[in-house]
Protein backbone atom coordinates (compact mmCIF):
# COMPACT_ATOMS: atom_id res chain seq x y z
CA UNK A 1 0.00 0.00 0.00
CA UNK A 2 0.97 3.35 -0.83
CA UNK A 3 2.29 5.19 2.25
CA UNK A 4 0.36 8.48 2.01
CA UNK A 5 -2.96 6.76 1.70
CA UNK A 6 -1.45 4.24 4.99
CA UNK A 7 -1.05 7.61 6.38
CA UNK A 8 -4.52 8.64 5.80
CA UNK A 9 -6.55 5.65 6.34
CA UNK A 10 -4.39 5.51 10.15
CA UNK A 11 -6.01 9.19 10.65
CA UNK A 12 -9.66 7.97 9.74
CA UNK A 13 -9.33 5.05 11.60
CA UNK A 14 -7.81 7.43 14.99
CA UNK A 15 -10.69 9.60 14.36
CA UNK A 16 -13.04 7.58 14.20
CA UNK A 17 -12.37 5.80 17.39
CA UNK A 18 -12.79 8.84 19.28
CA UNK A 19 -16.44 9.07 19.57
CA UNK A 20 -16.66 5.38 19.93
CA UNK A 21 -14.36 5.60 23.09
CA UNK A 22 -16.20 8.15 24.20
CA UNK A 23 -19.83 6.70 23.84
CA UNK A 24 -18.30 3.89 26.14
CA UNK A 25 -16.89 6.07 28.27
CA UNK A 26 -19.77 7.58 28.79
CA UNK A 27 -21.89 4.54 29.33
CA UNK A 28 -19.66 3.18 31.90
CA UNK A 29 -20.88 6.40 34.03
CA UNK A 30 -24.21 5.93 33.40
CA UNK A 31 -23.47 2.14 34.96
CA UNK A 32 -21.59 3.57 38.09
CA UNK A 33 -24.76 6.23 38.58
CA UNK A 34 -27.35 3.96 38.38
CA UNK A 35 -25.41 1.25 40.47
CA UNK A 36 -23.63 3.04 42.88
CA UNK A 37 -24.68 6.23 42.81
CA UNK A 38 -21.33 7.67 41.87
CA UNK A 39 -20.50 11.92 41.94
CA UNK A 40 -19.27 12.04 38.27
CA UNK A 41 -21.25 14.93 36.69
CA UNK A 42 -19.92 17.26 33.84
CA UNK A 43 -15.97 16.72 35.29
CA UNK A 44 -16.98 13.12 34.34
CA UNK A 45 -17.74 14.08 30.62
CA UNK A 46 -15.03 16.95 30.56
CA UNK A 47 -12.46 14.12 31.58
CA UNK A 48 -13.62 11.26 29.20
CA UNK A 49 -13.65 14.02 25.83
CA UNK A 50 -10.21 14.90 26.80
CA UNK A 51 -8.64 11.47 27.18
CA UNK A 52 -10.57 9.44 24.62
CA UNK A 53 -9.31 12.71 22.43
CA UNK A 54 -6.13 12.25 23.47
CA UNK A 55 -5.78 8.79 23.32
CA UNK A 56 -6.42 8.34 19.20
CA UNK A 57 -4.64 11.06 18.51
CA UNK A 58 -1.31 10.15 20.29
CA UNK A 59 -1.65 6.46 19.00
CA UNK A 60 -1.91 7.78 15.42
CA UNK A 61 1.09 10.19 16.01
CA UNK A 62 3.34 7.70 17.46
CA UNK A 63 2.26 5.17 14.59
CA UNK A 64 2.74 6.97 12.01
CA UNK A 65 6.42 9.01 13.52
CA UNK A 66 7.79 5.27 13.38
CA UNK A 67 6.65 4.02 9.92
CA UNK A 68 8.26 7.45 9.14
CA UNK A 69 11.63 6.92 10.36
CA UNK A 70 10.95 3.22 9.26
CA UNK A 71 10.40 4.07 5.60
CA UNK A 72 12.74 7.17 5.50
CA UNK A 73 15.81 5.47 4.28
CA UNK A 74 13.99 2.67 1.95
CA UNK A 75 13.62 3.73 -1.73
CA UNK A 76 10.13 5.42 -2.68
CA UNK A 77 8.64 6.23 -5.51
CA UNK A 78 8.46 9.80 -4.58
CA UNK A 79 11.16 12.29 -6.38
CA UNK A 80 11.68 15.66 -4.74
CA UNK A 81 14.09 17.68 -7.12
CA UNK A 82 14.86 14.49 -8.63
CA UNK A 83 15.61 12.37 -5.62
CA UNK A 84 14.16 9.93 -3.79
CA UNK A 85 11.95 11.43 -0.35
CA UNK A 86 9.91 9.30 1.69
CA UNK A 87 6.35 11.31 2.03
CA UNK A 88 6.20 13.16 5.33
CA UNK A 89 2.83 12.08 7.54
CA UNK A 90 0.43 14.79 8.73
CA UNK A 91 1.05 15.54 12.31
CA UNK A 92 -1.16 17.02 15.06
CA UNK A 93 0.29 20.28 17.13
CA UNK A 94 2.31 19.19 20.15
CA UNK A 95 0.10 21.80 21.99
CA UNK A 96 -3.07 20.46 21.16
CA UNK A 97 -1.69 17.04 22.87
CA UNK A 98 -0.50 18.64 25.79
CA UNK A 99 -3.65 20.76 26.62
CA UNK A 100 -6.14 17.12 25.92
CA UNK A 101 -3.48 15.50 28.27
CA UNK A 102 -3.82 18.54 31.17
CA UNK A 103 -7.37 18.79 30.57
CA UNK A 104 -7.90 14.95 31.32
CA UNK A 105 -5.66 15.22 34.06
CA UNK A 106 -7.15 18.05 35.88
CA UNK A 107 -10.47 17.24 35.55
CA UNK A 108 -9.94 13.62 36.71
CA UNK A 109 -8.15 15.20 39.78
CA UNK A 110 -11.89 16.54 39.93
CA UNK A 111 -13.69 13.34 40.01
CA UNK A 112 -10.98 12.00 41.91
CA UNK A 113 -11.59 14.38 44.61
CA UNK A 114 -15.56 13.83 44.27
CA UNK A 115 -15.53 10.17 44.51
CA UNK A 116 -12.89 10.21 47.48
CA UNK A 117 -15.52 12.45 49.12
CA UNK A 118 -18.32 10.42 48.81
CA UNK A 119 -17.03 7.09 49.13
CA UNK A 120 -13.81 7.61 51.66
CA UNK A 121 -14.96 10.87 54.08
CA UNK A 122 -18.83 9.99 54.27
CA UNK A 123 -18.61 6.47 53.44
CA UNK A 124 -15.90 4.51 55.04
CA UNK A 125 -15.00 7.23 57.64
CA UNK A 126 -18.29 7.61 59.22
CA UNK A 127 -19.16 3.99 58.74
CA UNK A 128 -16.06 2.99 60.76
CA UNK A 129 -15.72 6.45 63.32
CA UNK A 130 -19.83 6.82 63.75
CA UNK A 131 -19.20 10.16 63.24
CA UNK A 132 -19.27 12.92 60.81
CA UNK A 133 -16.39 13.39 58.44
CA UNK A 134 -14.25 16.63 59.43
CA UNK A 135 -14.93 18.68 56.30
CA UNK A 136 -11.49 20.23 57.66
CA UNK A 137 -9.79 16.93 56.65
CA UNK A 138 -11.94 16.47 53.63
CA UNK A 139 -10.55 19.88 52.18
CA UNK A 140 -7.24 19.49 53.10
CA UNK A 141 -7.17 15.69 51.34
CA UNK A 142 -9.01 17.87 48.38
CA UNK A 143 -6.28 20.61 48.23
CA UNK A 144 -3.14 17.79 48.19
CA UNK A 145 -4.86 15.96 45.22
CA UNK A 146 -5.32 19.24 42.81
CA UNK A 147 -2.05 20.38 43.91
CA UNK A 148 -0.57 17.01 42.85
CA UNK A 149 -2.58 16.77 39.75
CA UNK A 150 -1.17 20.89 38.93
CA UNK A 151 2.24 19.34 39.50
CA UNK A 152 1.94 16.69 37.70
CA UNK A 153 0.76 18.96 34.59
CA UNK A 154 4.06 21.26 34.87
CA UNK A 155 6.87 18.56 35.21
CA UNK A 156 5.47 16.09 32.87
CA UNK A 157 3.32 17.12 30.55
CA UNK A 158 4.75 20.75 29.61
CA UNK A 159 8.06 19.63 30.79
CA UNK A 160 8.60 22.82 32.87
CA UNK A 161 11.80 22.70 35.30
CA UNK A 162 10.60 23.13 38.94
CA UNK A 163 13.83 23.01 40.42
CA UNK A 164 14.41 26.88 40.36
CA UNK A 165 11.45 27.09 42.55
CA UNK A 166 13.40 25.48 45.71
CA UNK A 167 14.88 28.92 46.96
CA UNK A 168 12.24 31.00 45.71
CA UNK A 169 9.61 28.95 48.19
CA UNK A 170 11.98 28.20 50.93
CA UNK A 171 12.16 31.95 50.94
CA UNK A 172 8.08 32.44 50.46
CA UNK A 173 7.61 29.86 52.88
CA UNK A 174 9.70 31.69 55.36
CA UNK A 175 7.84 35.13 54.70
CA UNK A 176 4.31 33.97 54.98
CA UNK A 177 5.37 32.33 57.94
CA UNK A 178 6.39 35.38 59.97
CA UNK A 179 3.87 37.30 58.29
CA UNK A 180 0.93 34.51 59.21
CA UNK A 181 1.82 32.97 63.05
CA UNK A 182 -1.21 33.32 63.65
CA UNK A 183 -3.03 31.63 60.86
CA UNK A 184 -0.57 28.84 61.18
CA UNK A 185 -0.80 28.40 64.46
CA UNK A 186 -4.84 28.16 64.21
CA UNK A 187 -4.70 25.45 60.98
CA UNK A 188 -2.07 23.32 63.17
CA UNK A 189 -4.48 23.39 66.15
CA UNK A 190 -7.07 22.26 64.03
CA UNK A 191 -5.41 19.83 62.55
CA UNK A 192 -4.26 18.01 66.18
CA UNK A 193 -8.12 18.83 67.48
CA UNK A 194 -9.01 16.98 64.08
CA UNK A 195 -6.78 13.97 65.24
CA UNK A 196 -7.22 13.80 68.39
CA UNK A 197 -10.82 14.07 68.34
CA UNK A 198 -11.82 15.76 72.00
CA UNK A 199 -15.11 16.78 70.50
CA UNK A 200 -17.62 16.37 67.38
CA UNK A 201 -19.76 18.21 65.33
CA UNK A 202 -23.12 18.73 67.59
CA UNK A 203 -21.60 18.09 71.19
CA UNK A 204 -21.65 21.12 73.95
CA UNK A 205 -18.68 22.58 75.56
CA UNK A 206 -18.49 25.02 78.39
CA UNK A 207 -15.93 27.56 77.21
CA UNK A 208 -15.51 30.78 79.62
CA UNK A 209 -18.04 29.18 81.49
CA UNK A 210 -20.57 29.51 78.44
CA UNK A 211 -22.24 26.53 77.05
CA UNK A 212 -21.60 26.33 73.47
CA UNK A 213 -22.85 23.93 70.25
CA UNK A 214 -20.29 22.54 67.55
CA UNK A 215 -21.18 23.28 64.70
CA UNK A 216 -17.91 23.49 62.62
CA UNK A 217 -14.20 22.82 62.54
CA UNK A 218 -12.95 24.93 59.53
CA UNK A 219 -9.09 26.19 58.51
CA UNK A 220 -9.14 28.73 61.40
CA UNK A 221 -11.71 28.70 64.23
CA UNK A 222 -14.22 26.04 65.58
CA UNK A 223 -17.54 27.58 65.07
CA UNK A 224 -20.09 27.52 67.76
CA UNK A 225 -23.77 28.28 68.88
CA UNK A 226 -24.80 29.45 72.05
CA UNK A 227 -28.13 28.44 73.61
CA UNK A 228 -29.93 31.35 72.81
CA UNK A 229 -28.95 30.88 68.93
CA UNK A 230 -25.83 33.48 69.28
CA UNK A 231 -22.70 32.09 66.70
CA UNK A 232 -19.18 32.04 68.61
CA UNK A 233 -15.88 31.69 66.53
CA UNK A 234 -13.54 30.60 68.53
CA UNK A 235 -9.38 30.32 66.88
CA UNK A 236 -8.40 26.56 67.05
CA UNK A 237 -5.59 27.98 69.16
CA UNK A 238 -7.62 29.57 71.88
CA UNK A 239 -9.51 25.93 72.18
CA UNK A 240 -6.10 24.02 71.74
CA UNK A 241 -4.12 25.70 74.52
CA UNK A 242 -6.91 25.90 76.75
CA UNK A 243 -8.84 22.79 79.12
CA UNK A 244 -11.54 21.38 76.80
CA UNK A 245 -14.87 20.11 78.74
CA UNK A 246 -17.11 18.23 76.99
CA UNK A 247 -20.48 18.34 78.06
CA UNK A 248 -21.67 15.84 75.34
CA UNK A 249 -18.96 13.17 76.43
CA UNK A 250 -18.52 10.14 77.01
CA UNK A 251 -22.63 10.14 76.43
CA UNK A 252 -25.15 12.61 75.70
CA UNK A 253 -26.69 12.33 78.80
CA UNK A 254 -26.25 15.03 81.31
CA UNK A 255 -26.46 14.91 85.06
CA UNK A 256 -27.41 18.43 86.94
CA UNK A 257 -28.02 19.32 90.39
CA UNK A 258 -30.64 22.24 91.82
CA UNK A 259 -30.64 23.49 95.91
CA UNK A 260 -33.19 25.11 97.66
CA UNK A 261 -33.92 26.26 101.58
CA UNK A 262 -36.57 24.10 104.11
CA UNK A 263 -37.25 25.38 107.72
CA UNK A 264 -34.89 23.84 110.52
CA UNK A 265 -37.79 22.12 111.89
CA UNK A 266 -38.88 20.16 108.84
CA UNK A 267 -37.52 16.27 109.05
CA UNK A 268 -35.31 15.83 106.52
CA UNK A 269 -36.65 12.49 105.31
CA UNK A 270 -39.80 14.33 104.60
CA UNK A 271 -37.90 16.66 102.50
CA UNK A 272 -36.02 14.48 101.04
CA UNK A 273 -38.98 12.58 99.68
CA UNK A 274 -41.15 16.03 98.45
CA UNK A 275 -37.77 16.77 96.34
CA UNK A 276 -37.77 13.73 94.82
CA UNK A 277 -41.08 13.05 94.08
CA UNK A 278 -40.91 16.69 92.21
CA UNK A 279 -37.94 15.33 90.40
CA UNK A 280 -39.67 12.99 88.55
CA UNK A 281 -42.78 15.04 87.79
CA UNK A 282 -41.07 17.54 85.72
CA UNK A 283 -40.20 17.28 82.10
CA UNK A 284 -37.62 16.20 80.15
CA UNK A 285 -36.34 14.11 84.05
CA UNK A 286 -35.25 10.68 83.18
CA UNK A 287 -36.59 7.86 85.95
CA UNK A 288 -33.72 6.34 85.58
CA UNK A 289 -31.04 6.86 87.10
CA UNK A 290 -33.37 8.22 89.33
CA UNK A 291 -33.51 11.30 91.53
CA UNK A 292 -31.02 11.73 94.64
CA UNK A 293 -31.99 14.37 97.16
CA UNK A 294 -28.91 15.10 99.83
CA UNK A 295 -28.72 17.53 102.72
CA UNK A 296 -25.81 19.55 101.87
CA UNK A 297 -25.68 22.18 104.74
CA UNK A 298 -27.19 23.70 107.60
CA UNK A 299 -27.51 27.58 106.95
CA UNK A 300 -28.10 30.28 109.08
CA UNK A 301 -32.04 30.68 108.24
CA UNK A 302 -32.31 27.35 106.46
CA UNK A 303 -31.21 23.58 105.97
CA UNK A 304 -30.12 23.45 102.65
CA UNK A 305 -31.06 20.78 100.52
CA UNK A 306 -29.69 19.07 96.83
CA UNK A 307 -31.69 17.33 94.13
CA UNK A 308 -29.62 15.85 91.52
CA UNK A 309 -31.41 14.61 87.99
CA UNK A 310 -30.74 13.36 85.30
CA UNK A 311 -31.78 14.48 80.66
CA UNK A 312 -30.95 12.85 78.01
CA UNK A 313 -29.70 15.66 76.23
CA UNK A 314 -28.13 18.87 77.10
CA UNK A 315 -30.32 20.65 75.17
CA UNK A 316 -32.61 19.65 77.48
CA UNK A 317 -30.78 20.75 80.64
CA UNK A 318 -32.17 24.54 81.28
CA UNK A 319 -35.96 23.65 80.81
CA UNK A 320 -35.70 20.64 83.09
CA UNK A 321 -34.25 22.67 85.99
CA UNK A 322 -36.93 25.18 85.39
CA UNK A 323 -39.79 22.35 85.59
CA UNK A 324 -37.95 20.90 88.78
CA UNK A 325 -37.60 24.02 90.15
CA UNK A 326 -41.33 24.70 89.45
CA UNK A 327 -41.90 21.13 90.60
CA UNK A 328 -40.66 21.88 93.99
CA UNK A 329 -42.42 24.75 94.86
CA UNK A 330 -45.92 23.20 94.30
CA UNK A 331 -44.95 19.70 96.05
CA UNK A 332 -43.94 21.72 99.26
CA UNK A 333 -47.21 23.60 99.70
CA UNK A 334 -49.02 20.82 99.19
CA UNK A 335 -47.21 18.84 101.86
CA UNK A 336 -46.99 21.92 103.76
CA UNK A 337 -42.95 22.14 104.06
CA UNK A 338 -41.92 25.74 104.57
CA UNK A 339 -39.57 27.20 102.88
CA UNK A 340 -38.38 29.78 105.10
CA UNK A 341 -37.02 34.01 104.05
CA UNK A 342 -33.66 34.72 104.47
CA UNK A 343 -33.46 36.32 108.22
CA UNK A 344 -31.42 39.49 108.44
CA UNK A 345 -30.50 41.33 111.72
CA UNK A 346 -29.95 45.05 111.22
CA UNK A 347 -28.22 47.06 114.04
CA UNK A 348 -28.63 50.58 113.97
CA UNK A 349 -26.27 52.85 115.68
CA UNK A 350 -27.14 56.32 116.52
CA UNK A 351 -24.28 58.97 118.13
CA UNK A 352 -25.08 60.72 121.38
CA UNK A 353 -25.54 64.08 121.48
CA UNK A 354 -22.85 65.98 123.90
CA UNK A 355 -24.54 68.70 125.91
CA UNK A 356 -23.96 72.14 125.33
CA UNK A 357 -21.72 73.49 127.68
Amino acid sequence: MDLSRQYTLELVTALASIPLLLLIALAVGRMLVRRFHAPLGARYKITCSALFTYLPLLAYQMTVEAQFAAHSKAPTDVLVDGAASTPKPFLFPEELLQGLLALSILFGAFVTVRLVRKYFWDGWFERTQAAEAPKFLSDIGSACIIGVSLLVIATWVYRKDMSGLQLGSTVSVAVLGFASQDLLGNLLSGVALQISSPFRRGDWLLVDGKRLKVREVNWRSTRMRSPDNVLVDVPNKTIAGSTIVNLSAPTAERAYSVGVGFDFGLPPHAVKECLVRAALSAKDVMPVPAPRAVLKDFGDSAVHYEVSFWVAKEEHLMDAADAVRTAIWYEAQKNGLKMPFPVRTIQIERPLRKELA
